[in-house]
């Protein structure tokens, strides 16, 4: 019987690394548990908000993906129905679909926290459309802490160096762009939303410019390992 449950923790903590990259040390095979996070994310037309959105100028390369690369991981297993199977053809005729990801997410105690990257499929020049980052915590509730980017593409704006950009605001003179200039996006549009779930709920993060559905399916520690190796 020792022998299984070394046998079995060994399993969980190469599963446990391979996905959350956490403490080994620091796991209580009693305490972790496991979902099937789904995030969807959206771009509802331009006629069906009146509100005003202000993009901000891109001056800089720093923090821009290009040419990124999907991993398989962030792909919904197949041995799992997905909660929004019957939503993306309803959401496809009437809005944009930039991302739909899931993720298996062994979390070793309450309290944990996983970070987990998307971006859109529709790219230009190799640079996403949208990215974000979104963060997973365990507390109470399932805690989801969202950061998009949404870019416009269209004439390139100059270049501004970090260090003219920061010198110039600390002395109030008037930034003048260089005449080096990039194919990257031209103007962004920064969104956060914080949201708190129970797991079996579809949660709806509304706003004019990005939609988002959030979902968690609970797992048994076991399945969790399995889809982790399956991936």
């Amino acid at each position: 019987m020792k022998a299984l449950s070394f046998l079995v923790f060994g399993v969980l903590s190469s599963a446990i690394s391979q996905a959350n990259a956490v403490d080994l040390n620091s796991i209580d095979l009693e305490k972790a548990r496991a979902y099937q996070a789904y995030v969807m994310t959206f771009a509802w037309p331009d006629n069906m908000s009146s509100e005003t959105i202000e993009y901000k100028d891109v001056y800089s390369l720093d923090g821009l993906m290009k040419n990124p690369r999907r991993s398989a991981s962030s792909i919904a297993p197949r041995s799992l129905p997905s909660p929004f199977d019957s939503f993306q053809n309803t959401i496809r005729a009437r809005a944009e679909l930039l991302t739909s990801n899931s993720w298996t997410l062994i979390f070793p105690d309450t309290g944990a926290s996983i970070s987990k990257p998307l971006f859109s499929d529709a790219q230009q020049n190799g640079y996403p459309e949208f990215t974000g980052k979104v963060t997973f915590t365990l507390g109470r509730y399932l805690e989801s802490n969202l950061h998009y980017q949404s870019y416009l593409f269209g004439n390139p704006v100059a270049v501004i160096p970090e260090e003219v950009h920061a010198n110039a605001h600390t002395s109030g003179t008037q930034l003048q762009p260089s005449q080096s200039f990039w194919d990257g996006p031209s103007q962004v549009l920064t969104l956060h939303f914080k949201n708190k779930t129970a797991s079996k709920k579809l949660n709806y993060i509304d706003h004019p410019i990005v939609g988002t559905l959030i979902y968690f399916e609970p797992l048994d520690l076991e399945q969790a390992i399995d889809l982790v190796s399956e991936r």
